[in-house]
Parts: C-alpha cells; structure tokens; sequence
C-alpha cells in the first residue's frame, strides 16, 4: 500500500511539472508583437500568456503549478523591495529553477515589458 501511495504520489507531482512546462511554451502573442517597441508591448497580455499558469492571473502563485514549482510571489513586498529591475530581466531572460527561460522566446522590448508590468504587482500601502 505505501508503495502504491509514492507511486501515486510521484505521478501527481511529475504530471503538475510536465502541464507546467507545456502550459509555458506557447507564445501566439510574442510572434505577433516581436518587433513591437516596449510601449506598444502587450505586457498583460503577454504575461497571461506565458506566465499565470504558475504565477497566477494577480501574480500570488495561487495555482497548483505555483505550488509544485515552487513559484514566487510576484506580490511580495520584501521580494519587491529586494529584487532589482536588473534581476528582474535576468529572471525572465534565463529562468531560474524550473521556470523556463524566456530569452530565446520573446523579444528584449518584450522581456522589458513584463518586467515592468512585473513591478505592477508591487503592493501600495
């Protein structure tokens, strides 16, 4: 029995990293606007695509792919106050971890994009 519950378990846990992985591969919006200037950039749109499927659509990592992977919480006071733009755009560039790397997949004005509207989850008080 407890051999079946690792099994089971291991399988829930492989399938949440495979549906992570696949989820973050397809990039219909970053064909269209990839040589767009960064204003133009559809950054919403763009991290809906790419990037909810872990971070969630208010970037709170409140989804089952945040939670296996691990995700950050892009809401985080500390981790906004800590973290520069420049890491930022390194993060998205090469993925650190298990999140993909995005840097061979979207455009720079694109990547500066998201770390801006990254930043819009920062929280006032």
């Amino acid at each position: 029995m407890k051999s079946i519950t690792a099994r089971t378990g291991l399988l829930f846990i492989s399938t949440g990293l495979v549906l992570c992985v696949s989820g973050c591969a397809s990039h219909p919006l970053s064909a269209q606007q990839v040589d767009y200037p960064a204003d133009k950039v559809d950054a919403h749109g763009l991290f809906v695509e790419n990037c909810i499927i872990c971070h969630g659509r208010n970037g709170r990592t409140h989804t089952f792919h945040g939670w296996v992977v691990g995700a950050q919480n892009l809401t985080d006071n500390i981790w906004q106050a800590e973290t520069s733009d420049a890491e930022i755009l390194h993060a998205i560039k090469t993925g650190p971890g298990v999140m993909p790397a995005f840097g061979k997949k979207l455009s720079g004005t694109e990547i500066q994009a998201l770390a801006i509207y990254v930043r819009s989850f920062k929280q006032t008080n």
